[in-house]
């Protein structure tokens, strides 16, 4: 399994639920339960490099904010478990319904990787569904 994804409808205004995506890159263990510490390395003109500890390991990632294309991209930095990246994707239809999607795609390096990837779709569902939660609040 490389790729996995989940998709939810919200019912809030895009401006909302960018807010909240952009605090998120920088807050994950907000929306994340997983998610035990994080550190901020860098800043970027379009993003950042971010340290977490979640799920057992620690994860690295440099994080690409593009507003224009409604998607935040998490792309992996020196991981010695997977490869890939992670996106945090806002479609909006012509009649102005938001869908938000989490899309995972991390190829695993080793066997103990493809053993925790067991793991990481019910993490990825969750973490869409708190997303929605704290949308529905914040509207």
């Amino acid at each position: 399994m490389a790729k996995i994804s989940h998709s939810e409808e919200i019912n809030a205004p895009f401006d909302t639920v960018w807010k909240l995506l952009l605090d998120k890159a920088e807050h994950p263990d907000r929306t994340i339960k997983e998610v035990e510490s994080v550190k901020i390395l860098e800043r970027y003109d379009d993003g950042m490099l971010r340290e977490m500890k979640a799920v057992g390991m620690t994860i690295k990632e440099r994080i690409r904010i593009d507003e224009k294309n409604k998607l935040i991209k998490f792309d992996l930095v020196e991981n010695p478990m997977f490869t890939g990246y992670f996106i945090n994707k806002v479609d909006i239809t012509p009649e102005e319904k938001i869908t938000l999607t989490y899309e995972q795609n991390w190829t695993p390096l080793n066997q103990e990787a493809k053993k925790m990837e067991q793991k990481f779709l019910q993490v990825l569902i969750n973490a869409v569904k708190e997303m929605k939660n704290l949308v529905n609040t914040k509207n």
